[in-house]
């Protein structure tokens, strides 16, 4: 039996029923998906009962296994945790920021889990959000958008624009692209 979502926005759905692999993060699904994601173990069969098993029920079990271990829960390490304490300061200070506001750059060697730990930042922010207006389900608090090395600002806007903005991007000029993007966001 499925535990409810800490989250309380959407039912969480059965066990057997993975993250499905064409809902990349960067699709409102996908990143809906993901925090609303929690892993419950298959039921462990003692051998007597997987002896009994058909060749079908075997693989479904492993399969069950297999899907289960490749979403155990995140190890929170100290650099999550760190990531995750100084970013929420952040957005709590910036609330009400005119201009000016406080950032944070998160930089590292490849492998050291800065995607990661943004992910799961992003995951604790939007679960917060979602406590503070648990009415409101039209909220979008985290945009996750991918970009190639040494971004500029206008490379980041136009993947906000090219992702929340696509369908609209077409007719538009590249100045274009960004308030676009930005009135539908807002």
């Amino acid at each position: 039996m499925p535990r409810p979502s800490r989250t309380s926005f959407v039912p969480q759905q059965a066990t057997e029923q993975e993250l499905p692999p064409d809902s990349p993060l960067t699709m409102k699904e996908g990143w809906r998906r993901f925090v609303e994601h929690e892993s419950s173990p298959p039921t462990l069969l003692t051998a007597v009962q997987r002896a009994a098993l058909s060749p079908k029920g075997k693989l479904r079990d492993d399969g069950l296994r297999r899907n289960y271990h490749a979403v155990l829960p995140l190890v929170n390490t100290p650099t999550i945790q760190k990531v995750i304490t100084t970013s929420r300061l952040l957005v709590q200070l910036n609330r009400q920021q005119i201009s000016a506001r406080r950032s944070i750059n998160i930089s590292g060697a490849s492998g050291t889990g800065k995607t990661t730990a943004l992910s799961q930042l992003g995951r604790a922010h939007e679960i917060a959000v979602r406590k503070r207006h648990p009415r409101d389900r039209s909220r979008l608090p985290v945009i996750y958008v991918t970009v190639p090395p040494a971004t500029t600002p206008k490379t980041l806007a136009m993947e906000f624009a090219r992702d929340y903005a696509a369908e609209r991007s077409k007719a538009l000029t590249a100045p274009e692209k960004p308030r676009s993007c930005r009135r539908r966001v807002a």
